[in-house]
């Protein structure tokens, strides 16, 4: 493992408070939220989430270097890349909310240092501080919504591609 970095709890709720995680979400409960976050190192090619596997109740915040976050092709051998997680990205959100199966791999690029958010601290946080853990939610869904409008982008672009080459095809059959 990398030898760990020192981060301030400032730094992780500033990333907590950027564009890439939870947009705007004010300082105090950033900080508030960065105050229960563990900090852990990986190296370049490490494997911070395999697709398939049970994710065990954790949000991931991306630190600092870089992590490749894929998917598998159903049908295929080869991967989708959603894209390159960099500091301020969130990862693990699904399985972190409904316990599920991670849906995409995570591999490291780069070294690279991550802060993580047990679901256990979650239910601490509803138990003690419920205005905290409901923001936390608030900047979760946030989050999804806006995965989800660039899923439907990313689809309906394709659907525009695949309709495009039938029309192709169905001119070369003639």
């Amino acid at each position: 493992m990398t030898k760990p970095a020192v981060y301030s709890i400032s730094q992780i709720a500033d990333l907590l408070g950027a564009e890439k995680a939870f947009a705007g979400m004010p300082k105090p409960l950033t900080i508030q939220i960065a105050e229960v976050m563990v900090m852990r190192p990986f190296k370049q090619g490490d494997v911070i989430a395999q697709e398939g596997t049970e994710n065990p109740g954790q949000l991931i915040l991306v630190v600092s270097g870089e992590a490749e976050v894929s998917a598998k092709v159903m049908g295929r051998s080869t991967k989708q890349i959603y894209r390159r997680a960099v500091p301020g990205h969130i990862l693990g959100e699904v399985g972190f909310i409904d316990g599920g199966k991670h849906s995409a791999s995570c591999i490291a690029l780069t070294d690279l240092h991550v802060a993580v958010l047990e679901r256990s601290e979650l239910v601490v946080m509803l138990n003690t501080n419920p205005s905290t853990a409901a923001q936390l939610m608030a900047g979760l869904l946030r989050l999804l919504a806006r995965r989800i409008r660039h899923a439907n982008i990313t689809m309906r672009a394709q659907s525009l591609e695949n309709l495009k080459l039938k029309k192709e095809l169905e001119k070369l059959r003639k």
